[in-house]
C-alpha cells in the first residue's frame, strides 16, 4: 500500500515559442528556444539544434520579474548597470532591447552568478508563468499587463 501513496514525480512540461537574449558583443541576439521544466531544475534548450543553453536549478533560482513592455522591466536594466562590473553583459542587454518599438511579454530569471533574459509569446505566458511559480515556488513579480 505505500507504493500507491508514494508522490510520483511531475510530469515534464515543455514550452516553444520563447526567444532567449544573449549578449553578443555589442550587438543582442535573439535564439528561438524550448523551456522545459524537468523534476529539479529548467533547461532552456535551442529549438534549431536541441542543444541545452541554460540551466536552472530550482533552488537556485532566486528572482523571477514579468513584464509587458517595449523592453524588460527597466527597473531590472537600471541595477544592471551597476551590476555591470560584476556581469558585464547585463549592461547589453538593458540597453538595445530599449530600441524595439511593440510591447513585449519578458519574463528575467536570476540566481546568484546567471540569469536569461526571456521573450515570451502572448498565447503560452499564461500557462508558462504559472508552470514556473509552480515548480520553483518563486512568485514572479508583475509589471505591466496581468501575468
Amino acid at each position: 500500500f505505500a507504493s500507491v501513496f508514494a508522490q510520483t514525480s511531475k510530469a515534464e512540461e515543455k514550452f516553444e515559442k520563447v526567444q532567449i537574449l544573449t549578449p553578443a558583443g555589442q550587438e543582442v541576439t535573439e535564439t528561438s528556444v524550448r523551456l522545459r521544466f524537468l523534476d529539479d531544475e529548467m533547461q532552456i534548450e535551442s529549438v534549431s539544434d536541441g542543444k541545452t543553453i541554460k540551466t536552472f536549478k530550482y533552488s537556485a533560482i532566486k528572482d523571477a520579474e514579468y513584464s509587458y513592455s517595449k523592453s524588460p522591466r527597466w527597473k531590472t536594466g537600471l541595477g544592471l548597470g551597476v551590476a555591470s562590473i560584476a556581469f558585464l553583459p547585463l549592461l547589453f542587454v538593458a540597453i538595445p532591447v530599449g530600441l524595439t518599438k511593440h510591447r513585449r511579454h519578458w519574463l528575467t530569471i536570476k540566481t546568484e552568478n546567471d540569469y536569461a533574459v526571456l521573450k515570451l509569446s502572448k498565447i503560452n505566458r499564461k500557462l508558462l508563468i504559472p508552470a514556473f511559480e509552480t515548480r520553483t515556488r518563486i512568485a514572479v513579480k508583475g509589471n505591466g499587463e496581468s501575468k
